[in-house]
């Protein structure tokens, strides 16, 4: 009977070192990712600061339609200092584009970036291109390179919004024909 008392309390003691071990994992694994995503916000900042990056979309949503899952590689929003894209593809092949959506490329003018007091960064700014203007408004995520875009075109009067992250120019995108 000893024996055995003893054996399931060194069991029991085993079990709470190894939920010990497991809980301090977590918590370093929590605190490495929040390490992470503030290095990824920083970058962002940077890139949204100097107007050199690219918005790459996984969802979007088209005029108060359901969200969209699309390709991050088709759908994004360009900013290369005084030249800007924005490309929405929801399907494959078709549109004006050849991509099923369209694609505006135009030079971009009134660009502003603001941090508001909780840490987000909003930028907005005027993409103006041969078929009309274009206002876009960026959100970036405190504490991530997470963002949600607002594009709202003037020529049709669309709306569509993007959620995707914040990433270097030299991200992989392939970009339609324009209009």
């Amino acid at each position: 009977m000893k024996r055995y008392l003893l054996s399931v309390i060194a069991m029991a003691a085993v079990i709470a070192a190894m939920t010990s071990t497991s809980s301090c994992k977590t918590s370093a694994d929590s605190a490495q990712k929040a390490y992470v995503d503030s290095v990824a916000n920083n970058v962002a900042q940077l890139q949204l600061k100097h107007r050199k990056f690219v918005l790459t979309a996984d969802r979007i949503t088209i005029n108060h339609s359901p969200i969209i899952n699309v390709s991050d590689n088709t759908n994004f929003i360009l900013v290369d200092t005084q030249t800007g894209v924005v490309q929405i593809s929801p399907r494959i092949g078709g549109g004006p584009n050849s991509l099923g959506g369209i694609t505006v490329t135009g030079d971009i003018s009134n660009y502003e970036m603001k941090t508001a007091k909780n840490g987000d960064v909003t930028v907005t700014y005027r993409l103006s291109a041969p078929v009309g203007s274009t206002d876009v408004r960026i959100l970036l995520y405190k504490g991530s390179n997470k963002a949600e875009a607002t594009v709202n075109a003037t020529f049709n009067r669309s709306r569509a919004t993007l959620n995707g992250e914040i990433k270097a120019l030299g991200a992989d995108y392939f970009q339609g024909r324009s209009f």
